[in-house]
């Protein structure tokens, strides 16, 4: 995850805290490409993951004075919005809608020279999207929190509120359940 300087990010945080919406403004572009990343990862739409977006940034606003810098404030910022994209997957489950429409450019793609590598490449990561699609929503918030963004199991923790146990659980299970949809899909491509 690419951050923003510390020093900036908490003079933004202090001023905007007391209203400065300038500074605010500054934190929200300073911020939100993390936040969007993660909310496109988990609602595998561009739309939807905007509105997730805009919906966080509207908490952090009416609660960055409670912001108490225990945590760093990415962490406070990627729980608010894993907390906005669990409640709209659990709702999409309730309400059996599917949307996935993402935003060109944002298929992993890997550094490797031949065009046929790089579809491969691309080809095995929208497998992978697709099926964490049909994780459930938990193990699908820790395996892109901790696989796809690259986060510690410590900061999967506080940003999520579970234990190291029920994480590293969790991640097991997906990991597994990936494995095995990823070796039947390898088996029909053959």
């Amino acid at each position: 995850m690419n951050t923003p300087n510390g020093k900036a990010l908490d003079s933004l945080i202090a001023r905007g805290a007391r209203g400065d919406m300038q500074a605010f403004a500054a934190l929200v572009r300073e911020t939100e490409s993390c936040a969007f990343a993660l909310a496109v990862r988990m609602l595998d739409d561009a739309d939807d993951a905007e509105d997730a977006v805009q919906e966080c940034f509207l908490r952090v606003w009416r609660h960055l004075g409670r912001y108490d810098g225990r945590a760093k404030f990415t962490t406070w910022l990627y729980t608010i919005v894993s907390r906005i994209c669990l409640d709209r997957l659990r709702e999409r489950a309730r309400t059996g809608a599917v949307t996935t429409r993402l935003p060109e450019g944002c298929e992993a793609v890997g550094t490797v020279e031949s065009a046929a590598a790089r579809i491969e490449t691309r080809d095995l990561a929208e497998a992978v999207r697709a099926m964490a699609r049909e994780l459930p929503p938990v193990q699908r918030l820790v395996f892109t929190l901790r696989d796809l963004e690259d986060l510690p199991v410590r900061e999967v923790c506080d940003i999520t509120g579970l234990s190291e146990g029920s994480v590293k659980t969790n991640l097991c299970y997906a990991r597994r359940a990936l494995r095995v949809r990823l070796e039947k899909h390898e088996s029909i491509r053959r």
